[in-house]
């Protein structure tokens, strides 16, 4: 089922207004072409409502584009000094049925890897960054902690969200769990990715994101509500990773936390007897970590901020979760040349004859440099021997 143009303007003021995270407006399907609509009821005033449908006069419309700014494969404005030919690991892959997968780890870090800008080297700079989002994500559950629990109890996976009204309210309910920035934004305003190399992680991102919303446009019976389902789930995939994470670290210690911080309750009894190491196998260890998750939120607000407090604070620096790892960028087809010495050293041919060998361009070149070096020092100590250092009066 394809989404008319009314309902594409309905999403983009709704995730780009409402949540107001700027990784909202990567994710919203490219518009098709739609049909001749009957006269649609108005909806309740609203900002993004009232552009929308703000008359039934005919009127010039306004130009309907993508949210997305580029096609996946396109040199289009903001694009074209990308270099999106370059082939690339591609973040889209299907299941045996043909459907997308969905990431559970984050696809900003992932993009990282398929980014053919990226190298190792830049590692270094990169995991202070992760080290201080996971950080800020920890506390942002924590005080949020019930909002949350609310959030993620399964309501957005059964929630009707064709209602415009209570796809704004809910929109508006997680503001408090939304991150300002995107991994690969804050990594290019921190200048640790240059703008080529941020634009392309945000390019790589962008083609899983709208691969998802074309196949939810094409096969669900529900586009409007599902694709904005996804928005908003997308939204808080850090917050949820940083939760998730959190639980796992509380797994194997959760007893003895109970015990420090002298939590008496039947719930906190019942969370303690849960204490565990997290298993090999994965499904084992998902299993264990929902019944952890569902004794988790039997217990009161208080309770729960201050056994995720009490277990941040056990570690010698409570900012540094153990689940960050470091990440690895690189891949069996990628060539990080900056790591490589002489990568570019060589033979330049030409059609007349001359071969210019570039290993011995760049000696030249460094003797020289060391010449001129040698000078320089002796110029400013009234000491040149006339080789055309200049001495400053």
């Amino acid at each position: 089922m394809k989404l008319n143009a009314r309902q594409i303007w309905l999403i983009a003021g709704l995730s780009m207004g409402m949540l107001g995270s700027s990784t909202l407006a990567q994710v919203a399907p490219p518009p098709t072409e739609s049909k001749k609509e009957e006269p649609a009821a108005q909806p309740e005033a609203g900002a993004a409502q009232s552009e929308a449908t703000e008359s039934t006069q005919p009127q010039a419309q306004p130009e309907k584009r993508p949210l997305m700014t580029h096609t996946p494969g396109a040199n289009q404005t903001g694009t074209e000094n990308l270099p999106t030919s370059t082939p690339y690991p591609k973040l889209l892959a299907k299941d045996e049925n043909g459907k997308i997968i969905r990431l559970t780890e984050l696809p900003d870090i992932l993009a990282l890897r398929s980014n053919p800008t990226v190298g190792q080297r830049s590692v270094t700079a990169i995991m202070p960054v992760l080290y201080g989002r996971r950080a800020r994500f920890e506390r942002l559950v924590i005080d949020n902690l019930d909002l949350y629990w609310m959030v993620t109890d399964g309501r957005l996976e059964t929630m009707d969200l064709n209602d415009i009204k209570k796809m704004s309210e809910v929109a508006e309910m997680i503001k408090p769990l939304v991150g300002r920035t995107t991994l690969s934004q804050e990594l290019r305003n921190r200048g640790i990715l240059t703008r080529t190399q941020a634009g392309m992680n945000e390019y790589i991102v962008n083609e899983y994101k709208q691969g998802i919303t074309t196949e939810i446009q094409f096969e669900s019976e529900e586009p409007l509500s599902e694709i904005m389902r996804f928005i908003l789930q997308d939204s808080i995939h850090e917050t949820i990773q940083a939760y998730r994470a959190m639980l796992a670290e509380l797994s194997f210690q959760v007893a003895d936390l109970v015990k420090e911080t002298q939590l008496s309750s039947s719930a906190a009894i019942a969370l303690a007897d849960l204490q565990a190491p997290l298993a090999d196998n994965k499904e084992e260890q998902q299993a264990h970590l929902a019944k952890l998750d569902e004794a988790f939120r039997a217990l009161s607000l208080e309770e729960g901020i201050e056994l995720l407090t009490a277990m941040r604070n056990q570690r010698k620096n409570p900012d540094i979760s153990p689940a960050i790892q470091e990440i690895n960028v690189m891949h069996d087809r990628k060539v990080d040349m900056s790591e490589k010495e002489g990568y570019f050293e060589g033979e330049i041919r030409y059609q007349d004859g001359r071969v210019i060998k570039t290993k011995e361009t760049k000696a030249a070149h460094k003797e020289k440099l060391d010449q001129t070096t040698e000078e320089l020092e002796k110029a400013k100590e009234g000491k040149s021997d006339g080789a055309g250092v200049p001495v400053d009066d």
